[in-house]
């Protein structure tokens, strides 16, 4: 038995769940079916036991600190620095740790927030979305690496994030996740900019598929043709620059009816068709990774950096930090100059139910909870 102290407190064995799938109580937390067996390493990670199953299992398995070596605290460090746009060399030295126990933690934190994001972010019920890439590279300029994403204006929640070149096949994965995720994909306005696939696609996408009648009895049949439904509407925001500058907007109605987007935007609070929402979020997103920072030649080495620090930065702005932007009653009533409005601790990396990587995070949690969930 190791009986060394543990440098951070350990959470509580109501909030652990069995990760065996075949077990009855798979997922399921407080069901008093854990046990500690021992207690190993400088952090005294526990060797857990299900008394329902019989299995064995760390308490860090389906986290993202799973079979790493590396100490608590400086995991922490390293996934704090990344989330502020720090790049792997810096976050290194800051954290003094090796660059390459960052590559390794953020390639980890990467695949455990885009499984997080598969599993919670399912059957929305949304009123409208924006979409909109920005610009970015691997290696260097002569290999653009875009982002692209969908953007919930209301919630200011990114429902969908893709990377790769700036194509069709770009904007596809992009609007055929975003629909997958959906509870009414039918229901909803799209706000776009005046790229022709998002033009294109959007009725293949989102649309109704229909075969037209064919005439005679010869011949082949029709193609598929797509119906737009009354309550579902594209509009196209389309800027004109001279240079730097934006000297003009149009605004396109692309499909649907102008009713169903005039309902839309009193919803929103707009009063003309826009896409603040995910132009902010990419001025955030920017912020947030050193790669996407705009003349800089700090770009990713590889295609996988940045597509894990892409998805890391993602789940932090979904998941961890407050909106401001959102006005939310409160629950007592508190002056003009409370304190309870300032920036909070985030919390990362605990368990899903299923899968091999594993996320839930609070907008509202401490730095000992963010330490629990960890481990």
């Amino acid at each position: 038995m190791n009986t060394n102290t543990p440098t951070n407190p350990r959470p509580q064995l109501e909030t652990l769940a069995c990760v065996n799938e075949r077990c009855e109580l798979y997922g399921q937390k407080g069901q008093n079916n854990l046990s500690v067996r021992k207690t190993y390493g400088k952090d005294a990670i526990r060797y857990v036991h299900c008394d329902c199953c019989g299995a064995e299992f760390s308490e860090r398995k389906n986290t993202a600190l799973w079979n790493t070596k590396v100490s608590e605290d400086k995991a922490l460090a390293v996934a704090d620095h990344l989330a502020e746009g720090c790049s792997l060399k810096a976050t290194a030295r800051l954290a003094k740790v090796h660059p390459s126990v960052v590559r390794r933690l953020n390639g980890k934190v990467g695949r455990h927030a885009e499984a997080f994001h598969a599993e919670r972010v399912q059957e929305l019920d949304v009123a409208a979305l924006e979409a909109d890439e920005r610009h970015g590279y691997a290696h260097d300029k002569s290999q653009p690496q875009w982002e692209a994403e969908v953007i919930d204006p209301l919630s200011k929640f990114v429902v969908s994030h893709v990377q790769g070149r700036r194509d069709e096949a770009l904007i596809r994965r992009l609007l055929e996740d975003a629909a997958g995720r959906l509870a009414h994909p039918q229901r909803l306005v799209l706000f776009t900019d005046g790229e022709a696939s998002y033009a294109s696609l959007f009725p293949e996408i989102f649309g109704q598929a229909y075969r037209p009648s064919r005439h005679g009895d010869r011949g082949r049949f029709p193609d598929l043709r797509y119906r737009i439904p009354r309550t579902l509407a594209h509009v196209q925001i389309v800027k004109h620059r001279e240079g730097q500058r934006v000297v003009a907007v149009d605004i396109r109605y692309a499909h649907g009816s102008q009713r169903c987007v005039q309902q839309v935007l009193d919803q929103l609070g707009y009063t003309t068709p826009n896409t603040s929402a995910i132009e902010r979020r990419n001025g955030t997103a920017r912020r947030m990774s050193a790669h996407q920072v705009r003349r800089s030649l700090a770009f990713a080495r590889r295609d996988d950096t940045k597509v894990a620090l892409g998805w890391w930065g993602l789940t932090v702005y979904n998941w961890c930090r407050p909106h401001r932007s959102l006005r939310l009653p409160l629950a007592e009533a508190e002056g003009k100059k409370s304190s309870g409005l300032g920036p909070r601790p985030w919390r990362w990396a605990s368990r899903t139910t299923r899968g091999p990587f594993a996320m839930s995070c609070s907008r509202q949690s401490s730095r000992r909870e963010v330490r629990d969930n960890l481990t």
